[in-house]
């Protein structure tokens, strides 16, 4: 488990993987001293979990058991940091309601409104829109997705590391699949629109990008932390979400054959 689930992996996990826009528990009911003790304390015990097949299940009931015995910031962590990785949206919310603490809790309710928009954009369902508005021009999702391409979105900004560690891949991508049947598209997430259009020229962004989003696309599609890259069908479907690395291209050229 350790290449999954290492402390330094999970205490990074919203800024080493993912940037997220407030990471910070609502309440807080520990010490810093406190909860870095109960935290370092359990992931050691999930890095000895044996690599057998069966580890998700092993996790899942290790991380329930500690956050029944810690209804307090250290278990609010764990639901968001653990559970959150590998349990679904419907999954998540039936485990929530089911434990008064958590459903009291005002940072699992804020989760509780993502998970629940994830599943209305879940793969399978059609897109949502949205729209952003920049120097006097309003552009809109639907101006890209479901025209009869097949659109990546990534959900990006400049100021966030493992956004641009993706840019490449997205180029990539672009470069080798554009054309009548494949676009790409940026949208730029919790940034200003100077910041994105110099990140944009410095890294050599070839495919358009909706300006000045901030809160909206992340607020339609449930989105907790960036880079967040979703492929969408010739009529709007959500084909796949979370798209990263070699699973990105690799996508899209399923969808293209």
């Amino acid at each position: 488990m350790k290449k999954l689930f290492s402390l330094l992996a999970i205490l990074a996990l919203m800024t080493a993987t993912s940037c997220a826009q407030d990471s910070k528990p609502a309440t807080q009911t520990l010490t810093k001293e406190e909860l870095d003790t109960k935290l370092s304390a359990f992931f050691e015990k999930l890095n000895a979990v044996p690599e057998d097949g069966n580890e998700i299940k092993v996790v899942t009931q290790m991380s329930k058991d500690f956050i029944k015995e810690n209804h307090n910031d250290a278990g609010i962590y764990v639901v968001r940091s653990v559970l959150a990785s590998i349990m679904s949206p419907e999954e998540l919310i039936a485990y929530v309601d089911n434990d008064d603490f958590l459903k009291q809790d005002s940072t699992i309710a804020k989760e509780k409104k993502s998970w629940l928009v994830q599943l209305e954009t879940s793969e399978g369902k059609k897109f949502k829109d949205f729209s952003a508005e920049y120097d006097g021009k309003i552009t809109k999702l639907s101006d890209y997705v479901g025209k009869g391409k097949y659109v990546l979105v990534d959900f990006w900004a400049s100021w966030c590391g493992p956004c641009k560690a993706e840019i490449p891949n997205l180029i990539n991508v672009y470069n080798k699949y554009k054309g009548n049947k494949f676009e790409v598209l940026g949208v730029a997430t919790w940034d200003e629109p100077e910041d994105t259009k110099k990140a944009i020229e410095k890294m050599g962004i070839p495919y358009p990008q909706m300006l000045n989003a901030q809160k909206a696309g992340s607020d339609a599609y449930g989105i907790n932390g960036i880079p967040q890259i979703i492929l969408f069908g010739p009529d709007g479907t959500i084909l796949k979400r979370n798209l990263r690395g070699e699973a990105l291209e690799k996508a899209v050229a399923e969808a293209l054959k």
